[in-house]
Parts: C-alpha cells; sequence; structure tokens
C-alpha cells in the first residue's frame, strides 16, 4: 500500500510539473520549469496562439499542438498538430515518420492523423525520412510522408506546389500582426508564387523523367533476365540432343 501510495504521489506531483500556463508578461505559453530547464520536455499548448523565442530561433504552434523540446540536441518535434517555424537555422523538427533542418527562413510542419506534411515557404529545406534517404524541398512547395512500408521504406507523395488558398487560414490564425500587414505579406508571396510556376514544371519534368528512367532500366533487367533463361534452355536441349542422338 505504501508504494502505490508513493506512486499516487509521484503522478500527482509529475501533472502538476508539466501544466501548461501562460506567462503573464509575453505571449508565451509553456510548461513551468520546462523550457530550458527539464530535458526532453513534453507539453500541449493550450491557449489559442503559442510562441517562442530563443536568439534566431523563432516558432508558433496552435492550440492542441503536442510538442516536445530538447534543448541540448537542438530537436523540436512535433508530435500532433502543426508547427510554424518562423526562423530557426540549425534547428532539427522531427516527426515519427522523418525530420528536417534548414537554414534561415520559414516553413511548416503539420502531423496529421496518418501522415506529416511538410511546408516550405522560404528556407533550403532538407527531409529527411527514417529510412535515412533524404529529399530537398524547393519553396513553395510541400510533401507529405507516410509510415514505412513492409519493404522497410517511408511512404511519401511528390513535391508539390502548395494551395495558397488552403494555407492561408493556418497562416493568419498564428499570424502575429495586423491584417493589413497580412494582406501586404500575402500579396507578396503571391507574386514570389508566380514566378515558381515554370520551376514547378521543371520539377515534374525531372521526376517524370527519373521514373521513365526507372521503368527503362527495370525492363532492361527483365530482358536480360528472359534472355539468360532462353540461353540455359537452349544450352540443356543441346547437351540432351548430345546426350541421345550423338553416340
Amino acid at each position: 500500500m505504501k508504494k502505490f501510495a508513493h506512486l499516487l504521489l509521484f503522478l500527482a506531483a509529475f501533472q502538476v510539473e508539466v501544466r501548461v500556463r501562460a506567462s503573464e508578461s509575453t505571449a508565451v505559453s509553456f510548461p513551468e520549469n520546462c523550457i530550458g530547464k527539464s530535458i526532453p520536455c513534453s507539453f500541449k499548448v493550450t491557449e489559442d496562439k503559442w510562441s517562442y523565442e530563443a536568439g534566431a530561433i523563432k516558432l508558433r504552434a496552435p492550440m492542441n499542438t503536442i510538442l516536445t523540446e530538447n534543448s541540448k540536441t537542438r530537436d523540436w518535434t512535433v508530435v500532433e498538430g502543426s508547427l510554424w517555424v518562423q526562423n530557426a537555422p540549425s534547428v532539427r523538427v522531427k516527426t515519427v515518420s522523418a525530420e528536417v533542418e534548414a537554414s534561415s527562413g520559414q516553413y511548416w510542419v503539420f502531423a496529421e492523423k496518418n501522415r506529416t506534411v511538410f511546408r516550405n515557404i522560404s528556407s533550403k529545406l532538407v527531409v529527411t525520412f527514417k529510412d535515412q534517404s533524404k529529399m530537398e524541398i524547393p519553396r513553395g512547395f510541400e510533401i507529405w510522408v507516410g509510415s514505412v512500408n513492409s519493404e522497410a521504406k517511408v511512404e511519401h507523395g511528390m513535391v508539390e506546389p502548395i494551395d495558397l488558398k488552403q494555407h492561408l487560414k493556418s497562416w493568419f490564425a498564428l499570424y502575429p500582426g495586423t491584417r493589413q500587414q497580412f494582406v501586404s505579406e500575402v500579396q507578396d508571396l503571391k507574386d514570389q508564387w508566380a514566378d515558381l510556376i515554370e520551376e514547378s514544371g521543371d520539377i515534374y519534368k525531372k521526376v517524370a523523367e527519373r521514373k521513365m528512367a526507372a521503368l527503362d532500366e527495370e525492363k532492361r533487367k527483365q530482358l536480360e533476365v528472359q534472355k539468360k533463361k532462353d540461353d540455359d534452355r537452349r544450352q540443356l536441349r543441346e547437351r540432351f540432343h548430345k546426350r541421345v542422338f550423338e553416340y
């Protein structure tokens, strides 16, 4: 009974320790005695908007997002929800299926039910999958990443342009400035997006060329296998003919 009572006290103390509260002096909400003090630190955002700034690092997340911070390794893990990385050079952001690291600039991570979406706004973004394969996501593009399949490969979609109209809702919900400032930034981004149309076509062309090359290589291998089978059968027939008829 004493051990059980001690366990209950420990759990109660732990729950109090990780309770999320809002800072009285800033717009940052965080678990008490956690960020920068407890390693690693996991917490759930309970405010409408959560923000974090430390040096060049600027992060934002909406309500119900679950995050883990490991200040020793400069890692952040998005367990559930979404994270807007306004700026985080040399910081890795992890999810269940992959992790990203970027130069200065903006990108988003959306941890959905069965997949994660990495959305690059203005950074040099590199995604490293759980199977250790890598992919660079150009500015203005995104990719979804799923789970590891039976062949130990991470399933993922094609790199595709961001749907700006769909993105505006998530962006506006966390935007720290005025509505007028937001409209101005949206227009600037739309102008940049227009320049990415040609780049999008080039990317899809390269992806298609790689797929065609892979198909050609697979076909070549199949032809080689078939040729070897035919040669083996021919040699077998020749040996049989010699044994039976050439005596």
